[in-house]
């Protein structure tokens, strides 16, 4: 088959994919031209209710101009036409089998000299969707089909005229809403592929930092002046999209503005954020109200001079002072704090370090290292020092276990279930697909309560502490007057 050559500025249609499975006796057929989602959950597109399902098993993506089909860790894997594989492209029809004895499914790529349209092509074009309101009789009950039969049975022609011309409107109309609908899903596309090539961006710029200190050639730093361009121009590139999108238009409420910049200030894109993010976060503020924890907290944090120690430590790792917030909840900045003994040994200190992670960040143990008390001699309850034993932590954990994902970093550091960074390390090890907004999608049925309340409880207190009198809160912003570096 010749390949089609697509010009720059014209954008692929997906040709219609059609999935068909047997339930019993009967034959099911959908038919897609957009991705989806293929498991037992209620959030999947095609659901089967079958134990050799997972939740949510696979998906559908159409990318780089073909329809693929990917694995999402599922429990008995996916196979296609008999193979077990991660990911596999699909053409003419695939037999995909979920899990070595699961159910069969057939995904046919129904090619067409329609599939093959350019987006351009398509203005000229009724959308389907635009035919089948011309068409179908229960559409035409509504308020326009009835004027069109009125018209008919009247058989006059002003009438029909009339008639006919609101009819191309609106038709106009639908046809404009739709092509901007797309439009609206290109540029966001455009723009999460620019952010998380920033993201990737940085985490290569680590490396190149290490390198820098070791030798301090010419060459490296011709390098790091290039990679220093390129962000600018990326971030140039993403602040437009966001922009052109209107993430932050006039009309937006404030409060949901708050919520915005601080998922983009702890490395999460704004373009990609979950439904039910911001009210999520909102009713977690709720719970701050019910409570005299955060102003308490933040209050002990101002009149012991710990704010500026701890903002200054994590910019000097260049990680956003925002992380201020982590201490909060660890601890309520008590720099005597003890934990429970466990398996790991007594957490002590801000940061609630357990003796082995102390040690490996230069941080000594006391005398009392076994016994729930505080202990002068003992490190982790230095303030200064243990705050930048944190802030390398929190660093180490953003360049390789998180992907340069705020978010995912908070995850990690909540000790208290070592099964969720198993799960962080089973994605992709890339920053567009480890990141905290894929991590909610793919686990959110397994990521433990006490994780998923810490993660949410420490965001929420950053959007309250960036504007503390818009949330109902009698304080000033701790972190007022500490140089924040810019977002991404």
């Amino acid at each position: 088959m010749e390949t089609q050559r697509i010009r720059p500025d014209e954008k692929v249609v997906p040709p219609q994919i059609l999935v068909t499975l047997e339930e019993g006796e009967r034959i099911k057929k959908l038919r897609f031209r957009e991705g989806f989602l293929i498991g037992r959950g209620n959030e999947c597109h095609v659901v089967l209710e079958d134990n050799a399902v997972s939740r949510v098993h696979a998906e559908v993506q159409f990318e780089q101009g073909r329809w693929w089909i990917r694995d999402l860790q599922s429990t008995n894997g996916t196979y296609v036409n008999g193979e077990c594989l991660e990911r596999a492209s699909l053409s003419g029809k695939t037999k995909i089998r979920l899990g070595p004895e699961g159910p069969l499914l057939s995904l046919e790529v129904e090619e067409s000299d329609a599939s093959a349209r350019t987006f351009q092509s398509k203005v000229r074009a009724i959308p389907e969707h635009i035919m089948h309101f011309i068409e179908s009789p229960r559409e035409r009950s509504t308020i326009l089909g009835q004027a069109i039969d009125r018209a008919v049975k009247l058989q006059s022609r002003k009438y029909v005229r009339i008639i006919g011309a609101l009819g191309a409107v609106a038709c106009i109309a639908v046809v404009i809403a739709y092509l901007n609908h797309q439009q609206l899903r290109e540029q966001k596309a455009l723009a999460e592929e620019v952010f998380y090539e920033l993201k990737e961006l940085e985490l290569s710029y680590k490396k190149l930092e290490g390198r820098i200190s070791a030798v301090g050639d010419s060459a490296v730093a011709r390098e790091q002046a290039a990679y220093l361009e390129r962000r600018k121009k990326l971030r140039e590139s993403y602040d437009q999209f966001i922009g052109e999108l209107g993430i932050y238009s006039e009309g937006m409420d404030e409060k949901e503005r708050v919520i915005y910049r601080v998922a983009r200030i702890y490395g999460e894109c704004e373009v990609g954020m979950p439904d039910g993010f911001v009210e999520e976060v909102l009713e977690y503020i709720d719970r701050w109200k019910s409570s005299p924890k955060l102003v308490r907290s933040i209050r002990r944090a101002g009149e012991r001079g710990y704010v500026p120690i701890i903002a200054n430590a994590m910019l000097t790792q260049h990680m956003p002072p925002q992380f201020f917030y982590l201490g909060l909840q660890e601890s309520g900045f008590d720099s005597l704090a003890c934990g429970p003994p466990t398996r790991f040994g007594i957490a002590k200190g801000m940061w609630q370090f357990i003796p082995a992670t102390a040690l490996e960040y230069g941080l000594r143990t006391g005398p009392l290292v076994h016994l729930p008390t505080a202990d002068p001699k003992d490190e982790r309850h230095w303030v200064a020092k243990s705050s930048n034993a944190a802030a390398r932590y929190l660093r180490d954990i953003y360049d390789a276990e998180a992907q340069a994902s705020g978010l995912l970093v908070l995850a990690s550091y909540n000790w208290g279930h070592n099964v969720v960074r198993g799960l962080i390390r089973k994605l992709p090890e890339n920053p567009r697909e480890r990141n905290f907004w894929k991590f909610l999608k793919t686990y959110r049925e397994k990521i433990p309560q006490e994780t998923y309340d810490y993660v949410f409880s420490i965001i929420s207190a950053t959007v309250i502490g960036e504007n503390p009198a818009l949330f109902g809160f009698e304080m000033e912003n701790p972190l007022a007057t500490v140089s924040s570096p810019s977002a991404l």
